[in-house]
């Protein structure tokens, strides 16, 4: 079983005009004050715009990174503000294609407690759904993108600055979810942690 599906409206996905579907979401999360939410070490807009730009340095697909840029519009589990209900997820489809708001919507609906425990083990992951209320495996390449972009965003929040080490509990999480994130992130997450 899987997520609900989103609305079939609007595009299916990113296409040869990613940057115009990224500055779509950036005038979506202006639009909807998202400049104005505090977050660690600055405001929510600037954390978007972190995990995006860490995403696309380690070279995830750009579906991944517009996920990024967009994980927090439903609000998470870490972090309740929300700049569009869930229940509203044709809006995003719209706005950033069928694939992007899919990410998005698995992050965010993601029980951590429930799941994060699941993705040290090998095996299928029994996925909690917060928003639904209900449990699913989803695909391998789905749990990878949700993986990547967990780990940008925790990595995002930490932000060790150059020559600072990263926080124990960053270590922790990556040494527990990397072997199901994509060669990118796992080389890109390596190679930040190295430097810090």
């Amino acid at each position: 079983m899987s997520p609900p599906p989103a609305p079939n409206v609007g595009t299916s996905g990113p296409t040869a005009n990613v940057e115009l579907i990224r500055r779509r979401i950036v005038s979506f999360l202006c639009d909807r004050g998202a400049q104005a939410i505090p977050h660690p070490h600055g405001t929510l807009f600037e954390h978007l715009l972190g995990t995006d730009q860490l995403l696309r340095a380690w070279g995830c697909s750009d579906t991944v990174a517009l996920g990024g840029l967009a994980h927090a519009v439903y609000g998470t589990d870490g972090f309740k503000p929300h700049l569009l209900e869930w229940s509203a997820r044709h809006e995003l489809v719209e706005l950033a294609g069928a694939e992007v708001e899919a990410i998005v919507y698995l992050y965010a609906s993601c029980d951590r407690t429930a799941v994060y425990p699941q993705l040290g083990k090998d095996g299928p992951v029994a996925f909690r759904d917060r928003f639904a209320d209900r449990t699913f495996e989803p695909s391998a390449s789905a749990l990878q993108d949700c993986v990547d972009l967990t780990l940008a965003n925790e990595i995002e929040i930490a932000a060790p600055a150059s020559g600072d080490p990263a926080p124990p509990w960053l270590l922790d999480l990556v040494d527990q979810i990397q072997a199901r994130a994509s060669a990118a992130a796992r080389l890109g997450v390596g190679a930040l942690l190295e430097a810090g």
